[in-house]
C-alpha cells in the first residue's frame, strides 16, 4: 500500500484550496447570481387557502388565511390557492415581468381574475407536472393591470406523497428590466438543466463503456452510475407530462435519485488504496430499504412527510459515509490523486451546504444540481490526466522492459551458440574416446590376431586377406568418424549419401537411394545426429562386409532410415557381433530403436528415429548419454 509522504501534504492542501476557491469565488457567484437590478414591485399582503377543486370559482369562494413567505405545506397533497396583493401608482405600458417562486405538481396563475398562465392537467390523481417544470418569466400585460390594488393568485395542485407546496414572493418589476435581470437565472433553470442532463448521460455512457471494455476495477463503473443516475433523476424532473400520474411518477424517480448517494459511496470506496469490505452490499441494501419505506409511505400512509425525512436521513448517512471514506484514504494517496480528492471534498462541501439550507430553510439555494455537471467534468478530467500520466509511465516502462528483453535475448543467443559449440566439442570428444576404445578393442585386436597367426606360421593367405580387409574397413570407419556431420539430420544424410555411394561403388555393388521423407525429418540436436550417422555407417560397413548380394539400398522416411542389401545371408558375425551391439546402443541413447532382420528378399538394418526433441539446445537423453 502506498503511503503519502510528508512532502505531499502541501501539494494536497494547495489542490484543495485551489479547487474550493475556484468554485466558491468564480462558479458559485454565477450559479447563485446577484439580485436582479430592477425596481421591484413588492407584494403588500400574502394569504393561503385550501381548496376543494382547482378552479377559479373555488379560489374566489375560499377563506384565505394570512401567512408569511416563504410558506410551505409538505406532503399532504390536494389543492391550495396562494394570493398576493400589490399596489401600482400607474400601469406601465409594457406591463410587468413576473418570475414565480412556486413549488407544486402543477399550478395556474390569475391576475385580477384573468388566467395568464396554465398548462396541463390539474385534477388529482391525474395531474401533470407543467408547473414544476416551467421556470420562466411571465408577462403581466398592462391590459390586466390596474392602478391601485392588484391581485395575483396561484391555484396549485400536488399529489399525496409528493414534495407538497412551497410558495415564495414572486420577482416582479418592469418587464424589460426584469427580463434582463433574470436572464441568467432563467438560463440556469431551463437551458442549463437540459445541457446538464446531456453531460450526465454522456459521461455515464463513456465511463460505463470504458469499464465494460477494460474491466479494470469498479471505479469507472460507479462513476458511470453516479453520472447516469443523476442525469436520470434530473430528466424525470423536467418531463411535464409523463405517462403515469403524479405520486407514482415521483415514486419511480426515487430509485434513480437514491442511487446517486449509493453510487457516490461506492465510487469513493473504489477510488483510494484503502477499501472497506461489503460496501456495495450494504449500500444496495440501504437503497432497497429506502425504496420499500418510501413505497409504504406514498401508497399506504401518504401525507405525513415521514418518507421525505427518512430519505433525507438516508442521503445524509450515505453522504457522510462518502466523506468519511474519502478522508480515510487521503493520508495514503499519492500526488496523482490529489486533484480528484479536492473535487470529492468540494462535492461534499456543496452537499453539506445544500442540506443545511434545506433543513433550516435558510434560502441559500440548492447548488447541487448546478454544480454536479461541473464536478463530473472535473472528476473525469482528473481521472484522465492521472491515467494519461500512468499510460506514459507504462510506455516508458515498456520501453525499458523491451531494452532489457533485447539485452537478455542477445545474451541468450550468445549462450546458445556457446552451448552448441560445447555440445559439439563434447560430442567429438566422446566420439574420439569411443574411437580410441574401438581401435584398441577392434582394430588392435584384429591386427594382434594376424600377428599371432603369422608368428605361429598359421597365416594362410585367405585368412590374412580377410583380416586385413576388416582392418581397413575399421580404419575407414574411424577416419570418417573424425569428420563433422553438420548440425542437422538432413546435412548428415547428404554427407552419408556421398560417402556411401563412393564406398558401395568401390566394392563393385549397385547403390540406390530412396527418400520419401521430403525434408520432413525430426529436428535432432548435434549429438543425436552424430549417433544416427554412426549407426548408418556401421550398417553400411556390415552390409559391404557380409552381403553376398549385388545392390545396397538406403531408404529414408520421416520416422526411420534403413540400409538394405539383397544378399541371402545374414553372416556369421551379424547376429551377435560387437557392431550390432554398438548400433543398438547408439539408437537407444537417442531414444530410437535399431533392428536387423530379413524382410522378403532383403536384409534390412533399420534405425527408428526419435520424435523431434524440444528446446533450441536439444536437451534430452541424447545429450546426456555418450
Amino acid at each position: 500500500m502506498q503511503t503519502a509522504k510528508q512532502h505531499n501534504w502541501p501539494h494536497l492542501v494547495l489542490a484543495v484550496l485551489l479547487v474550493q476557491a475556484a468554485y466558491w469565488l468564480l462558479v458559485a457567484p454565477l450559479i447563485t447570481g446577484a439580485p436582479p437590478e430592477i425596481d421591484p414591485v413588492r407584494p403588500s399582503s400574502f394569504a393561503v387557502a385550501q381548496l376543494d377543486s382547482p378552479d377559479w370559482e373555488a379560489a374566489q369562494a375560499a377563506e384565505y388565511t394570512p401567512a408569511e413567505t416563504p410558506w410551505s405545506s409538505c406532503c399532504e397533497g390536494g389543492y391550495y390557492a396562494a394570493r398576493f396583493t400589490f399596489d401600482l401608482d400607474t400601469v406601465p405600458e409594457g406591463g410587468l415581468g413576473e418570475a414565480a417562486n412556486v413549488t407544486a405538481t402543477n399550478y395556474y396563475a390569475y391576475l385580477n381574475g384573468s388566467l395568464y398562465f396554465g398548462s396541463g392537467e390539474m385534477r388529482l390523481p391525474d395531474t401533470s407536472f407543467h408547473g414544476r417544470v416551467f421556470r420562466g418569466l411571465h408577462r403581466l400585460p398592462s391590459g390586466l393591470l390596474r392602478e391601485g390594488s392588484n391581485e395575483l393568485v396561484y391555484i396549485m395542485a400536488s399529489a399525496p406523497g409528493t414534495e407538497g407546496f412551497r410558495v415564495d414572493a414572486p420577482t416582479m418589476g418592469l418587464y424589460e428590466t426584469t427580463a434582463a435581470g433574470t436572464r441568467f437565472r432563467l438560463f440556469l433553470l431551463n437551458d442549463y438543466v437540459y445541457a446538464s442532463v446531456a453531460i450526465g448521460f454522456a459521461i455515464g455512457l463513456i465511463a460505463l463503456m470504458a469499464w465494460a471494455r477494460s474491466r479494470q476495477g469498479s471505479y469507472l463503473f460507479w462513476l458511470g452510475m453516479l453520472a447516469s443516475s443523476w442525469a436520470g433523476a434530473l430528466l424525470m424532473m423536467i418531463i411535464p407530462d409523463p405517462p403515469v400520474t403524479g405520486a407514482l411518477w415521483l415514486f419511480l424517480g426515487v430509485p434513480i435519485s437514491l442511487m446517486i448517494p449509493v453510487a457516490g459511496v461506492n465510487l469513493a470506496n473504489s477510488w483510494g488504496p484503502r477499501r472497506l469490505p461489503h460496501v456495495t452490499i450494504v449500500t444496495l441494501a440501504a437503497w432497497a430499504l429506502g425504496l420499500a419505506f418510501h413505497a409504504y409511505a406514498v401508497f399506504l400512509d401518504p401525507g405525513n412527510g415521514r418518507q421525505l425525512w427518512m430519505l433525507y436521513s438516508l442521503v445524509v448517512i450515505l453522504s457522510s459515509a462518502f466523506a468519511a471514506i474519502i478522508l480515510w484514504n487521503i493520508p495514503v494517496i499519492g500526488r496523482e490523486r490529489h486533484w480528484e480528492a479536492a473535487v470529492f471534498l468540494l462535492l461534499f462541501a456543496i452537499a453539506v451546504r445544500t442540506g443545511i439550507s434545506i433543513v433550516f430553510d435558510l434560502g441559500w439555494g440548492q447548488q447541487t444540481n448546478y454544480a454536479i455537471p461541473i464536478l463530473l467534468v472535473a472528476l473525469v478530467a482528473a481521472f484522465v490526466a492521472r491515467n494519461i500520466r500512468l499510460f506514459s509511465s507504462a510506455e516508458d516502462f515498456n520501453k525499458e522492459l523491451q531494452g532489457q528483453l533485447d539485452e537478455r535475448t542477445a545474451e541468450l543467443a550468445t549462450a546458445h551458440q556457446r552451448e552448441k559449440a560445447l555440445l559439439r566439442e563434447q560430442a567429438h570428444q566422446d566420439e574420439r574416446r569411443r574411437i580410441m576404445a574401438d581401435m584398441h578393442d577392434g582394430l588392435g585386436s584384429q591386427l594382434m590376431s594376424l600377428l599371432l597367426l603369422a608368428r605361429r606360421g598359421k597365416a594362410d593367405p585367405e585368412r590374412v586377406t580377410r583380416g586385413l580387409q576388416g582392418a581397413l574397413d575399421e580404419m575407414r570407419l574411424m577416419i570418417d568418424s573424425m569428420d563433422s556431420v553438420g548440425e542437422s539430420l538432413g546435412s548428415a544424410l547428404a554427407l552419408f549419401r556421398e560417402r556411401a555411394n563412393e564406398r558401395v561403388s568401390d566394392a563393385g555393388l549397385a547403390f540406390e537411394w530412396n527418400d520419401s521423407a521430403d525434408g520432413n525429418l525430426p529436428a535432432l540436436p548435434p549429438r543425436a545426429v552424430l549417433q544416427v550417422f554412426r549407426v548408418l555407417q556401421e550398417a553400411l560397413t556390415n552390409a559391404l562386409k557380409h552381403s553376398n548380394g549385388n545392390t545396397v539400398t538406403v531408404n529414408v522416411a520421416s520416422h526411420a532410415i534403413s540400409v538394405c542389401d539383397n544378399g541371402t545371408l545374414l553372416g556369421d558375425e551379424r547376429p551377435g557381433g560387437r557392431g550390432l551391439d554398438n548400433m543398438a546402443a547408439r539408437a537407444s541413447a537417442i531414444g530410437g530403436n535399431f533392428s536387423l532382420q530379413r524382410e522378403g528378399e532383403q536384409t534390412v538394418a533399420r534405425i527408428e528415429l526419435p520424435e523431434q526433441q524440444g528446446g533450441p539446445h536439444g536437451r534430452n537423453r541424447a545429450t546426456s548419454d555418450g
